[in-house]
């Protein structure tokens, strides 16, 4: 009888031990949501200021440039949002932490779209802007459900720093401009332009690359041994994070957004072509900062695997 009992209270306790297959936890979750909120807030009020300075043509010009920031920085609010509220609901059952982190991206999208609306006016521009603002967010905070919170979180702090350094880079564009050959005619103007983009999104890239993977790293150390350690797939998602994120971006505003875009490059042939090389750069910036974001974090992931002897 005894050797029942104690059979079966080892069961237990072996299971108990066993990893869990969601890896380890995300942390800091609460303060990259207000980062990441806080930008949102920033990003809306940069784009409130531009729009609400022009009228008629300028001002759909002004939502057209504002839509990728914007967008991109909704992508990450949601994302932030909902990662915190899962991990605050972490000890639920799988089905109703992954409806209440749904519902935070919700949420705040719904909240988004209602101080653009209240605050932009109802013109044509500010409601595509505020629907499409409301869809990036919830997108976001549908991506943080899944079963990979410290992935999520990774990506979301990755994404945070991708921000910064860009605001940072876009300082020394004309440094840059001259550095590659700029001058006065248009065609070295054209090619400068092409390599100080290039540039940007490859320190982007490299930035969220190693961020991504000493946050993950970070995460497995804290867990301890009872959760499974990320492989280098994991890795390799979080470093391309932001780069999917962008991506995301771009197709939301292809289609959510496209309204708004027709109107900017119907204003003239000139910001017609303008717009083509905004949105040609965009996808460029983006595909550069997934690929290099990627292979970083792998190549970080790989130094850290002991040699073999």
């Amino acid at each position: 009888m005894s050797d029942k009992s104690s059979v079966t209270e080892a069961v237990p306790a072996e299971r108990a031990e066993t990893p869990t297959p969601d890896g380890p936890p995300a942390f800091g979750a609460s303060v990259l949501a207000i980062i990441a909120l806080a930008w949102l807030a920033a990003m809306m009020w940069s784009s409130h200021a531009e729009i609400t300075s022009g009228e008629g043509t300028l001002a759909i010009t002004s939502a057209a440039m504002a839509l990728p920031t914007v967008i991109s920085a909704g992508l990450v609010a949601g994302a932030a949002a909902s990662l915190a509220v899962g991990h605050l609901l972490r000890r639920l059952g799988t089905l109703p932490r992954f409806g209440a982190s749904v519902g935070a991206g919700l949420v705040v999208g719904v909240v988004a779209a209602i101080v653009v609306i209240a605050s932009y006016g109802g013109g044509e521009a500010s409601t595509v802007l505020a629907g499409t603002v409301a869809a990036a967010v919830t997108a976001g905070g549908a991506l943080a459900a899944v079963r990979a919170p410290a992935v999520v979180g990774a990506i979301v702090t990755a994404g945070l720093v991708v921000f910064a350094v860009e605001q940072v880079l876009d300082n020394f564009q004309p440094n840059l401009m001259s550095l590659y050959g700029s001058k006065d005619d248009p065609s070295s103007r054209l090619s400068a332009s092409g390599w100080s983009a290039l540039t940007i999104a490859v320190c982007t890239g490299l930035a969220a690359g190693l961020v991504a993977f000493f946050y993950l790293r970070r995460a497995a150390r804290r867990a301890g041994e009872d959760t499974v350690a990320p492989k280098w797939p994991a890795y390799a998602i979080a470093g391309a994070g932001p780069g999917l994120l962008l991506v995301a971006a771009e197709f939301i505003i292809r289609t959510l957004g496209a309204d708004v875009l027709a109107l900017a490059g119907s204003v003239s042939e000139a910001d017609a072509t303008a717009q083509q090389m905004m949105d040609s750069s965009r996808v460029n910036n983006a595909l550069v900062v997934l690929f290099v974001g990627a292979i970083v974090a792998i190549v970080a992931f790989g130094r850290t695997i002991p040699k073999r002897t």
